[in-house]
């Protein structure tokens, strides 16, 4: 399922931060269950405070993460397959009326 691929970043400024990768990988082996591929992307900026984004949504670190990141990554392929087939009826659409 190479489509649903989802971008995962992850942003610290401290090395101690680095914790939240034990948490990551257990979220990537959760969303790879339900046929989801997560690209995790570190991305370490000294002094930056710890954030983590799912396709560039920004997301509360709290307990509920694990819930967080899979209800947004699949809103975010939702989002993408109503786009590309919004785009593809569209086509078809056109391409009915100049017959």
């Amino acid at each position: 399922m190479t489509e649903d691929r989802v971008l995962i970043t992850i942003t610290y400024g401290n090395i101690e931060d680095a914790y939240i990768l034990e948490t990551l990988y257990h979220i990537e082996s959760e969303l790879r269950k339900i046929g989801i591929e997560p690209i995790i992307l570190q991305v370490y900026m000294p002094g930056s405070k710890l954030r983590i984004s799912v396709n560039g949504i920004e997301l509360k670190l709290d307990e509920n993460l694990l819930e967080n990141v899979i209800s947004t990554a699949i809103e975010a392929l939702s989002l993408n397959n109503y786009v590309k087939n919004k785009q593809y009826i569209k086509g078809r659409i056109a391409a009915a009326k100049t017959i």
